[in-house]
């Protein structure tokens, strides 16, 4: 009768301390949710794969460089509907012969709108001082995944680890384990237990269904000018505006047809996180284009960091059943654990640079290049009141996020009002010590007139990442595969005025 010789209240004044503590639920992931950018915009950009920047004369330009809006010669609005189809086969790469499950997400979006107003200085040296408000699509979250498999291993060892390193259950995490009974300090030692420990080699049915779904869109405001049509300066002021929730629910099951099952005591626990976040960021970016000739056109542009200012409100809910004898009837027992609230951060973001090249071919169209740099590892979240916290996640960051440069390469074809275009992109890896990269790739076509213009555009990516539901030290990992692919087909409707 291990559960009834022990106390499953915990005290008083660890449950005032956590619901007086906010959750820290911040971890790598989100870092990276709100500074990896996808780039929408126009179909013209995405059908070349976002190497607008030293073309320019583009409302994607906004959001890259805004030296591109100085190249308008005449005044613009655009909008730009998308419908986006996210395909993710995933796989529990842990124990043997689990089976690969697809899920498809689709989505309908909203990748720019915006207005340009050129105008023509009184100086003959100055061809357009332009200024321009446009609201371009950053970053996609609709998302989901299901696996399903048998390995060794349990969330619960989690849990043990980090009550039994220092933390005791006082943690957000151990105080969920202890509460619904997943850890438990029998006899009383100060060493805390778990039932997956009478037989740490045995094989549990585990899964875990995810949902995701918003956006990262930014809201701009551009100045640029044209000087004497040999150089172009612009400088932008970017409000990114978030929005993402997620439910994931986790599940562990012993099925085992052994008699007493395979763990002494354990029958199945679920884990079900759910998140909403909320908020907006300030950045600012400067851009230059050069065209030494009417052949070449260089381009530079610079993105601050931006600083968010973020909410999140949480529910996180453990259950755990279990038998405390499995030979007597009606000996079936539950706990559940539940911590839910609000918690306001800040995130700052990495620096991002950004290179590019462009050739014009004439009247036939132009091929360009861009490359961008950023340092992942930088990013920073700020907790005020809590800087231990602060600093264990930031330092978790800087040693699992590295530095990357991104590729692309795109041009467009002109055949009198028609464009043909097509693109290509290289995604390293931003994690430290993995090798994989992702592609994009992208094609297009358009009609222009004088007045309007009419673009379409498809683009697929496909990564390839490795994600483990929890992390441990020395109990066995859950490793999954997840293979994402994101189609995307995107309208422009532009006139000009």
């Amino acid at each position: 009768m291990k559960r009834n010789s022990q106390t499953r209240i915990v005290a008083w004044s660890v449950f005032f301390s956590l619901m007086t503590t906010l959750l820290f639920a911040q971890n790598v992931g989100d870092a990276v949710r709100y500074s990896q950018f996808e780039y929408g915009g126009t179909a013209r950009n995405i059908g070349v794969g976002n190497t607008m920047g030293a073309i320019g004369a583009d409302m994607s330009a906004i959001s890259s460089n805004p030296a591109g809006l100085g190249m308008f010669r005449r005044s613009e609005y655009t909008i730009t509907p998308s419908l986006l189809s996210n395909n993710t086969n995933s796989q529990l790469l842990s124990g043997r012969n689990n089976p690969v499950i697809a899920d498809t997400r689709t989505a309908f979006n909203l990748h720019n709108f915006g207005v340009v107003f050129a105008t023509r200085p009184l100086s003959a040296n100055w061809i357009n001082l332009n200024f321009g408000i446009s609201v371009n699509h950053l970053a996609n979250f609709n998302r989901a995944f299901t696996y399903q498999g048998r390995s060794q291993g349990s969330l619960s060892q989690r849990f043990q680890e980090l009550a039994n390193g220092g933390e005791g259950i006082e943690g957000f995490e151990t105080s969920l384990a202890y509460e619904a009974s997943s850890i438990y300090d029998f006899p009383e030692d100060g060493f805390y237990d778990v039932d997956y420990d009478s037989n740490p080699s045995a094989n549990l049915s585990r899964g875990q269904t995810s949902f995701s779904r918003g956006s990262l869109s930014e809201l701009s405001f551009s100045f640029a000018g044209n000087y004497d049509d040999k150089f172009a300066f612009g400088i932008s002021l970017g409000v990114p505006i978030a929005n993402y929730s997620s439910e994931k629910i986790y599940t562990e099951r012993d099925d085992s047809t052994a008699a007493g099952g395979a763990i002494d005591y354990f029958s199945d626990l679920e884990y079900r996180e759910q998140l909403r976040t909320s908020g907006t960021g300030v950045n600012a970016k400067i851009g230059v284009i050069i065209k030494p000739n009417q052949i070449l056109r260089l381009s530079a542009a610079v993105h601050t960091p931006t600083i968010y200012a973020l909410n999140d409100d949480y529910n996180y809910r453990l259950t755990n059943n279990y038998y405390e004898d499995r030979q007597e009837q009606g000996a079936f027992l539950g706990k559940e654990a539940i911590r839910e609230g609000t918690f306001e951060y800040t995130q700052t973001t990495p620096w991002r640079i950004m290179a590019g090249a462009g050739l014009i071919i004439g009247k036939s169209g132009f091929i360009s290049t861009e490359v961008e740099h950023v340092s992942y590892g930088s990013n920073k979240f700020g907790y005020d009141e809590y800087p231990e916290a602060q600093d264990e996640i930031n330092g978790e960051i800087k040693d699992q996020l590295r530095s990357v440069t991104n590729v692309r390469i795109g041009g467009e074809l002109v055949f009198d009002a028609l464009r043909f275009r097509a693109g290509y992109g290289i995604l390293p890896s931003l994690f430290q010590n993995d090798d994989t990269r992702g592609t994009v790739i992208s094609a297009g076509v358009g009609f222009r007139k004088d007045e309007y213009f009419l673009d379409l555009a498809y683009r697929r990516t496909s990564v390839t990442e490795t994600y483990y539901p929890y992390i441990t030290a020395d109990a066995p990992l859950q490793e999954v595969e997840h293979e994402y692919s994101f189609g995307n087909i995107v309208f422009t409707l532009g006139v000009k005025f």
